[in-house]
């Protein structure tokens, strides 16, 4: 694609704003509708320099949310609020179950690299290689930052893992 059109911008946009929204609330946003919005502001803007295939698109908005939403952290010192995660009541059924409130916050709790990456990888479902190129890292990073990450859940939640 040499640039990308009026009518795919608005496909991008309406196949992708919800789970956008989400992605920016799980890593930790305030206000993840704004995180959004600023992000497919940023994208439209510079759709004309916009080449490859769809999926490299979604893998720069992807990038270009988890970019604003690091950047509205560094500027914003105050509590995040987790008001807008629409989340089920448990994350999984059985005697191990784990309230998913309870996730939400051990994850809010986790340093800003492994949260990234847990939700990356278990929210996305992005493959490693994926990962690291929308956190700007290596492969081997990733695989570190999300055992710790799990690590640390399991220790937060007080399960093993």
């Amino acid at each position: 694609m040499t640039g990308m059109e009026q009518d795919g911008f608005a496909d991008l946009f309406f196949g992708h704003a919800a789970r956008m929204v989400r992605l920016a609330a799980l890593l930790g946003a305030d206000d993840p509708e704004d995180v959004v919005q600023e992000a497919f502001c940023k994208v439209y803007g510079g759709r004309h320099r916009l080449r490859g295939d769809g999926d490299r698109v979604v893998a720069y908005l992807n990038r270009t949310v988890l970019n604003e939403v690091r950047s509205r952290h560094r500027r914003v010192t105050t509590a995040r609020s987790k008001a807008h995660l629409l989340v089920p009541d448990l994350v999984s059924s059985g005697p191990d179950a784990v309230d998913s409130h309870a996730v939400v916050t051990a994850l809010g709790r986790l340093p800003e690299r492994k949260r990234e990456a847990l939700v990356l990888r278990y929210w996305l479902d992005l493959p490693n290689a994926e990962i690291a190129e929308v956190m700007g890292v290596r492969v081997g990073t990733v695989k570190a930052l999300l055992s710790r990450g799990l690590d640390a859940l399991a220790a937060d939640l007080e399960v093993e893992r």
